[in-house]
């Protein structure tokens, strides 16, 4: 919370109710309506309930409308997937406009049946539990633990359709300590397959958001005694498992070395 009066608290103790009151409200007059409602709702971004529609499959197209303090549209956010005649997804493709309708991000997430193609083979880090016979999601693909995390936690590598991997993110978010545990990053072992944001972007999370999750693992390693500097700064997935593997005194050439075994 911001220090509304500019006080030191020295001098906010030498102060009356009154006149820290006072100090607070020069504060908040120079503000402006929108800078109002950012404080008092502690975001500078809100999303829209999104809009889905569903097949014979499951899920068809998702879109979100994430608008500023006054409801305004900052950008709208959509996603559409199409599926094999197995039911088994085959592409997710994300978009993202801006308010006036134009395109200024997309990606396209292909799940391959059988063998992954050698350029899009996939492999995500997962912040879990260190048991994890309580998930129920399906885990497709192999999956082995790399690094333990205190006493409730672990660091997994999972090789596995990236549907599968994001999907995975809300339910393992919702397991105790709720808040903690969640993929950390979708990386590849050939080239940039993943967008640095495709987590958030599937489960329709704001920036703030997103970042408040971020700061929500950071704390799980505060906890541990680690250095969590890097990854509190970090702003997109991919910085944000470098981050944790930097607080845990690894590298990311071990981390790789480990994935790929």
């Amino acid at each position: 919370m911001p220090n509304l009066t500019g006080k030191t608290w020295a001098e906010l103790r030498g102060m009356t109710p009154s006149e820290i009151r006072t100090a607070q409200a020069a504060y908040f007059a120079p503000l402006s309506k929108k800078e109002l409602i950012e404080f008092e709702m502690d975001a500078t971004e809100f999303a829209d309930k999104p809009e889905v529609t569903t097949g014979e499959h499951g899920i068809l197209t998702r879109e979100q409308t994430v608008r500023d303090a006054l409801g305004d549209v900052l950008r709208v956010e959509t996603s559409e997937r199409t599926y094999y005649p197995t039911g088994e997804i085959d592409k997710i493709t994300k978009t993202v406009t801006n308010a006036d309708g134009d395109e200024i991000d997309d990606s396209v997430i292909k799940h391959h049946i059988g063998p992954q193609p050698e350029g899009n083979f996939a492999l995500t880090v997962v912040l879990a539990p260190r048991d994890v016979s309580g998930i129920t999601a399906p885990w497709h693909g192999e999956y082995w633990k790399l690094i333990d995390m205190g006493s409730q936690a672990s660091l997994w590598a999972v090789d596995a359709p990236a549907s599968v991997l994001l999907d995975l993110h809300e339910e393992l978010w919702a397991i105790s300590p709720a808040g903690t545990f969640g993929v950390l990053a979708v990386a590849s072992t050939q080239g940039n397959w993943f967008l640095p944001k495709a987590v958030r972007h599937h489960v329709g999370m704001s920036g703030a958001e997103a970042l408040a999750r971020r700061d929500a693992i950071a704390d799980y390693l505060d906890g541990l005694g680690k250095d969590t500097a890097e990854l509190r700064a970090a702003l997109d997935e991919q910085e944000q498992m470098e981050g944790a593997v930097a607080a845990l005194e690894r590298t990311m050439a071990q981390l790789w070395s480990a994935m790929r075994r």
